[in-house]
């Protein structure tokens, strides 16, 4: 980056709410940034995207969305939000491109509306455009929902390469000039301020007594003509001059425990404040850790203690050191059940007695030496574990589809509480919460924070919230925030505002990656110092399915390693504040990861959930699991929480799929999608099948969510004869006789879907086995998608009938049929999604 052209460019613009003819109203146009890295104040989306620093005209820095190879369903994109525009108001909005092969099914650089529903600003490019050329376009700014706007830059299924230059957008009618006003942002990156860097406030070693705090902005003056002045407990200030980057208060001589620190950047000519603080901090001695018997098993997982217990005889006493502060996972294993077997942490806390489910319990405890002392066993072994903090969201909460039977109390106590520390949302019924309070876990309730009108509206929003007063719950989740949105300014504010006397749990929600400097480090730090330095990032990693694994890996690194390595880069020691929240919901037709039928979608979460347990950036990540598995069916709402168990509690390193055999791309059938048309699919009669697609299906009617270019969006229709029945069959290989298979497959009526008709009705198309699969009738069904309400029934799209037959293999091949012979002359009815994967019994 050019910082001082940039804060050159950002001063002429934050001055004042009017703007003048010419000046740009998108922070850093040009796409300046560090070295290579993606341009400040935009944010990065999709997939084959970067930035030149000098690729522009002039040496100027370049976008570039590049597909050479012309792979399928690579889309890119590049947004700012918070634009300060006026609607009815006149604008230009104009860039630089260049183009090589370039193909793309939408594309443009537009201001958008609240929603993306309306879109100005040019969208025609030409293929082939060597040399570059300036484009732009003057309009009138539609109206849009709480005057809410955004810029894109962005390319839908595109082939070839453009690169994007010097973006800009100008107010041009006389409206648009006194109205219009620069992203709030501007002003934010410019003002001047001391971010807590480390230790955090509330956890500063007493044999270490120093805090160090980090300058970012603009002073008026030079910077050599200013102090940094703190005052604690009202004593003496301490005054030295202000540091362009770390400021290190030494506290040398305060007693353990709170002290107020007052916290100012002082002008020293005029003795002005033009920044100050006031803040509670905390000196704590650290408990000395003796990590001899430590075995570390994986990034989150540490054993910290294992014993034999005795068979007979006097109660066994076991000490262990917790590493840090944070949560363990308590077992014993005895060789033989005893009506008197009881285990008592540090004297006081029962964990573990005779009557449990399960003999383990988990507990959150603080640093240092601990003692356990277990009455009644009968032989068996004691185990200790330092674990992550596991999480899942919601607590029985039942699925939208109910042939997925129950996610209720008995569920929740069998599948759920052995692998999760946390719970946040949904309802734990009053009668059991003893019960998960005993078991050690604790329940966060969940504040909506999005759209706010300013911070005193976010306060409000957290103190009313019974996560912080009732005794059931111990804290809340904030839902949600946007590295590239401006409202995370004011929630950075209300963070430090927010009324919290008993130091209940504040976790944040969180989307996107840190991108700009002083702004996003606030927010961090501000984040991770809540609760006493309990507060947590929860980031949402929701991966969408790829076609192969070498696909998903490479998905997975930019999505989740970098993740990590940018948060590092913002804030020191994140990853032990920090959460890597993973999408597992795969119901069609209500919201899906599970894009692609060519997936085992339960080794993609394995191959996820084992990059953050072993890669280097994890390395003592705080916190993972699961957001949306009331969204799950129940198939892979199990999986997931096996998942977390083998990982985050057993500490293991390889694939949980490896024990059972499965793939990645199972391979049972192909051409499940008919992407390729009827390619591995047998017509009868052919003149009655044909492939089809309609741009929008698979992410509106059936609720793909996150999947690219044409996925779900081709289909194969079956049109019934007058005489005959229709039908399109292929050989399932590759099966394991004796082993449980779900096959899965969507309809929808084909007119309902062309003609954008809501009408639910039940499909008459059927799948038929031949030799080779026993068919489990009571655990096979039909959902029909009944809802005629909500965004998708409003733009017209037809609901779907989802398919979900079960069978056991009795040979290693079958054919499968299926054929509307039940349905009436001339119905026409479209299929895909057609999966077939082996079914997770433990």
């Amino acid at each position: 980056m050019r910082p001082k052209l940039l804060v050159a460019l950002l001063l002429a613009t934050a001055a004042g709410a009017a703007v003048q003819p010419g000046e740009n109203l998108l922070i850093n146009g040009n796409l300046d940034g560090p070295g290579a890295a993606f341009p400040t104040f935009w944010e990065q989306g999709g997939s084959n995207t970067s930035r030149l620093p000098t690729g522009g005209p002039e040496q100027t820095a370049a976008l570039v969305f590049s597909n050479p190879d012309g792979r399928p369903g690579i889309s890119s994109f590049c947004r700012q939000h918070d634009q300060q525009i006026v609607a009815g108001e006149t604008y230009k909005l104009s860039a630089d491109i260049l183009t090589r092969g370039f193909k793309s099914g939408h594309c443009g650089i537009i201001i958008h509306d609240n929603g993306w529903h309306k879109a100005v600003g040019p969208q025609t490019f030409p293929a082939d455009a060597p040399a570059w050329q300036h484009v732009e376009q003057t309009f009138k700014l539609p109206e849009s929902q709480n005057n809410v706007y955004g810029v894109a830059i962005f390319a839908v299924d595109y082939v070839g390469e453009i690169r994007f230059a010097r973006v800009k957008l100008e107010a041009i009618s006389p409206g648009a000039l006194a109205g219009s006003a620069p992203p709030r942002a501007a002003a934010e990156l410019l003002r001047p301020r001391l971010v807590a860097w480390q230790p955090l406030l509330n956890q500063i070693p007493l044999a270490q007594p120093q805090l160090t705090w980090r300058f970012f902005g603009q002073t008026a003056r030079p910077l050599a003509g200013y102090d940094c002045v703190a005052t604690l407990d009202g004593g003496p200030a301490r005054t030295q001059p202000l540091a362009p980057e770390l400021n290190t208060l030494d506290l040398t001589g305060l007693a353990a425990g709170d002290h107020t620190l007052d916290l100012a950047i002082v002008e020293r000519a005029t003795g002005a404040k033009i920044w100050q603080a006031v803040q509670t901090i905390t000196l704590r001695p650290l408990a000395p850790v003796d990590t001899t018997a430590h075995r570390r098993l994986n990034n989150l997982v540490v054993e910290l203690l294992r014993q034999p217990l005795p068979a007979a005889g006097p109660a066994t006493s076991a000490t262990f050191d917790n590493p840090r502060d944070g949560w363990v996972w308590i077992q014993i294993a005895p060789a033989a059940a005893s009506a008197t077997l009881e285990a008592r942490l540090d004297q006081d806390d029962v964990v573990v007695t005779a009557g449990l489910a399960r003999p383990e319990v988990f507990r959150e405890l603080p640093r240092g030496r601990h003692t356990l002392q277990v009455r009644g066993a009968r032989g068996g072994t004691l185990v200790v574990r330092s674990i992550a903090e596991v999480f899942n969201y919601p607590a029985c909460a039942d699925s939208q589809i109910p042939q997925n039977g129950k996610y209720d109390w008995d569920f929740l106590r069998q599948h759920v509480l052995p692998a999760v520390t946390t719970l946040n949302g949904g309802n734990l019924p009053e009668q059991h919460r003893a019960e998960v309070r005993q078991l050690g876990h604790k329940w966060l309730a969940n504040v909506g924070t999005t759209d706010p009108r300013d911070a005193a509206d976010l306060v409000a929003r957290m103190s009313a919230s019974p996560g912080l007063t009732a005794p059931w719950y111990d804290g809340i989740t904030n839902d949600e925030q946007f590295f590239g949105h401006p409202a995370l300014i004011p929630y950075t504010a209300a963070l430090r505002q927010v009324p919290n006397p008993a130091q209940r749990l504040i976790y944040t929600w969180i989307v996107g990656k840190p991108a700009v400097p002083g702004l996003h480090s606030d927010f961090i730090s501000a984040s991770l110092n809540a609760s006493r330095g309990r507060g947590r990032l929860l980031f949402e990693i929701y991966c969408a399915s790829r076609r192969d694994e070498q696909d998903a890996t490479n998905y997975l690194t930019g999505r989740l390693d970098d993740t990590m390595l940018r948060l590092a880069e913002y804030f020191p020691n994140a990853a032990a504040g920090s959460a890597m929240i993973l999408g597992n919901f795969n119901q069609i037709p209500i919201i899906s990861l599970d894009v692609d039928p060519a997936v085992d979608y339960k080794v993609y979460l394995d191959l996820q959930l084992q990059r953050i347990a072993t890669q280097p950036p994890f390395r003592d990540l705080a916190m993972t699991g699961y957001w949306g598995s009331y969204y799950d069916d129940e198939e892979l709402y199990r999986w997931s929480m096996a998942l977390l168990r083998h990982y985050c509690i057993e500490g293991q390193t390889t694939l949980l799929s490896q024990r059972y055999g499965y793939r990645y791309n199972p391979g049972h059938l192909r051409n499940g999608d008919f992407a390729d048309g009827l390619q591995g699919w047998t017509a009868s009669p052919a003149a009655a099948v044909r492939p089809d697609q309609l741009a929008g299906y698979g992410a509106n009617s059936q609720r793909r969510w996150g999947a690219t270019g044409r996925i779900g969006d081709t289909f194969a229709v079956l049109q019934r004869g007058a005489d005959q029945p229709s039908t399109l069959a292929q050989t399932a290989t590759g099966l394991t006789p004796g082993q449980v298979y779900t096959l899965q497959f969507v309809t929808v009526d084909h007119p309902d879907l062309v003609a954008r008709r809501v009408a639910p009705q039940e499909h008459r198309l059927r799948a038929e086995f031949g030799p080779g699969a026993e068919l489990l009738p009571a655990q096979s069904y039909v959902h029909v998608d009944r809802r005629t309400t909500g965004a998708e029934a409003a733009a017209g799209w037809a609901r779907v009938n989802l398919h979900h037959l079960r069978f056991r293999a009795t040979a290693a091949t079958c054919q499968i049929t299926f054929t509307d012979a039940t349905a009436a002359p001339g119905t026409a009815t479209a299929l895909n999604y057609v999966m077939l994967k082996p079914y997770y019994q433990p």
